[in-house]
């Protein structure tokens, strides 16, 4: 806020204020009204549950994700809308989870009316708002206009650290060396297409060769995977990939790269169903049945917080006084060159995790960043290097990351003091509680 200038009308005083409702957010919200806290929860979508319910992530990689996911679980296996994957060489047990999307925003929202958390919805987190060098509020912004939301507490879990950000928080975003990122994802519903009676792969290839050389197709500029000359189709599966593709070099913190990236994306997906109905044996009674609600990125700021998770205790299994979130997810980095991305040969995957029954623990004071105070980020934007944070940015962490964030603030509220004078081995006891392994 300039100089001089008056702050948007108040709108509510809470005790906790929590920005982003995806995985984190949610868990965040849910722990600290359990706990008996007037929480609020803001998020700009129409649903809650982030990428599970704007992208259709619905399988949760195989790392703990504490008591809240496990109720979460619980709940979505009673209805039908759950079930695990195995994979004893490839996943720690007892596995992944493939869950309902629908059903697990559906479910979260539940848990949320349950805890007593108020939710706006459709509403955007602006920025933070600062009283006497503190974060004391958020002003929002929705249909009803910009206004102003105290809190004694706020926790970041926008999972691009925007309100920390906001507030002058120090972040990181990248690589160091050369800035680049991981790759985005887009995800078209593209269905109708009788997979029997495609051509085999090189006519396929030749088919979207030359779509693409007439211009019936272009390829987005981002592509990745996916050589562009013979877009949509692959080499390396032989076959089409309608719907799923990776996108590298896009900044998600800037507007104008993703709003680019989407429009490329949904025109080329219309441009493929136009072709696969014109050109392609198999494909006339394709359609474009869905586009999602926001792209897929797995990666943009981290904080720079009191303690910064690196690759070493990821792979070295460091444990530690405040260490609030376990975690044994391997070093998932969907990167470009020279990185390593997918598919990951199985002896990468073992080698870039803890050893078989052991894990590494996230310590609190990677919620805490370094300044200003008043704040907690929970998500995969916390304080961690850029390998780390390719294995604690899946759904089970965020939201074990969530729940210790939510317990902090509440914990905080209730000795008066600011988050960053809590005791941290005392959050480890209560958050972590009897779990083992």
């Amino acid at each position: 806020m300039a100089a001089g200038e008056l702050p948007p009308p108040v709108c509510g005083e809470y005790d906790v204020v929590v920005c982003g409702a995806g995985p984190a957010g949610a868990a965040a919200a849910i722990a600290a009204g359990r706990l008996g806290r007037r929480v609020l929860l803001a998020d700009m979508q129409s649903q809650v549950g982030g990428l599970i319910a704007s992208y259709g992530i619905g399988t949760f990689g195989d790392s703990p994700g504490g008591p809240i996911f496990d109720e979460l679980i619980e709940r979505l296996q009673a209805i039908g809308a759950a079930h695990l994957l195995e994979n004893p060489e490839r996943y720690y047990p007892p596995g992944r989870w493939r869950c309902g999307t629908a059903a697990t925003s559906a479910v979260l929202l539940e848990m949320l009316r349950e805890a007593g958390v108020e939710l706006l919805l459709m509403t955007v987190a602006e920025s933070a708002w600062l009283a006497d060098g503190a974060v004391a509020g958020v002003t929002i912004v929705n249909k009803a206009g910009r206004s102003l939301v105290r809190a004694r507490v706020v926790i970041d879990c926008t999972a691009d650290a925007d309100i920390a950000a906001s507030a002058g928080t120090p972040f990181v975003q990248g690589d160091p060396e050369d800035g680049r990122i991981q790759q985005s994802a887009f995800r078209a519903g593209i269905e109708g297409v009788d997979a029997g009676r495609l051509p085999p792969p090189q006519e396929l290839e030749a088919l979207c060769r030359a779509a693409v050389a007439s211009g019936q197709i272009t390829p987005p500029d981002a592509i990745f995977g996916i050589h562009a000359e013979c877009f949509p189709f692959s080499r390396q599966s032989g076959a089409l990939e309608l719907g799923a593709w990776e996108l590298r070099g896009i900044d998600p913190t800037d507007p104008c790269q993703t709003t680019e990236a989407l429009a490329q994306c949904q025109l080329a997906a219309l441009q493929i169903v136009r072709f696969l109905r014109e050109r392609v044996p198999g494909g006339e009674s394709a359609r474009l049945t869905r586009f999602p609600a926001a792209p897929g990125t797995r990666e943009s700021r981290r904080i720079v917080g009191r303690y910064t998770v690196t690759r070493e205790d990821v792979l070295s299994g460091a444990k530690f006084d405040d260490g609030v979130t376990p975690a044994w997810f391997f070093l998932d980095l969907h990167d470009p060159p020279p990185g390593t991305s997918t598919p990951f040969a199985l002896e990468f995957v073992q080698q870039n995790r803890p050893r078989p029954g052991d894990w590494y623990e996230i310590p609190y004071r990677c919620l805490l960043p370094i300044e200003p105070p008043g704040l907690l980020v929970a998500g995969r934007c916390i304080s961690c290097d850029r390998p780390a944070q390719g294995s604690l940015r899946v759904i089970p962490t965020c939201i074990f990351l969530g729940h210790a964030a939510g317990t902090a603030a509440a914990r905080a509220i209730e000795a008066d003091v600011h988050p960053h004078e809590l005791d941290g081995v005392a959050l480890k006891r209560e958050v972590m509680g009897d779990w083992r392994p």
